[in-house]
C-alpha cells in the first residue's frame, strides 16, 4: 500500500477475502532457492485511482516478492451512459 500511496494513488481501499484453500497446489522458488508448495493463499483486493505509469512499478515489485505467490491486475474503465 505504501508503494501504491508513494506512486500516486488515489482512494486506496484494500478488502482482505482471509486464507482460501487455492484451486490447486502452486510450487515456487523462492530467491534462497528453497522450492515451497502452497495449498492456501491470503486473498487481497487493491482498489485505487493511479496513472497508468505506475502499475508497471507496481507489477515488477509484486513479481520480486517472496510472499506473493500470484498476482494480476485490472483496468477499470468507467461506463458512459
Amino acid at each position: 500500500m505504501q508503494l501504491l500511496v508513494a506512486g500516486g494513488a488515489m482512494y486506496v481501499e484494500v478488502f482482505n477475502r482471509g486464507v482460501i484453500p487455492l484451486a490447486y497446489s502452486i510450487k515456487k522458488k523462492n530467491k534462497a532457492g528453497e522450492t515451497n508448495t502452497y495449498l492456501d493463499g491470503i486473498y487481497l483486493l487493491f482498489t485505487y485511482f493511479t496513472k497508468p505509469e505506475s502499475i508497471s512499478a507496481l507489477e515488477t515489485t509484486l513479481i520480486s516478492d517472496d510472499n506473493v505467490i500470484r498476482s494480476s491486475s485490472f483496468k477499470i474503465r468507467k461506463r458512459k451512459y
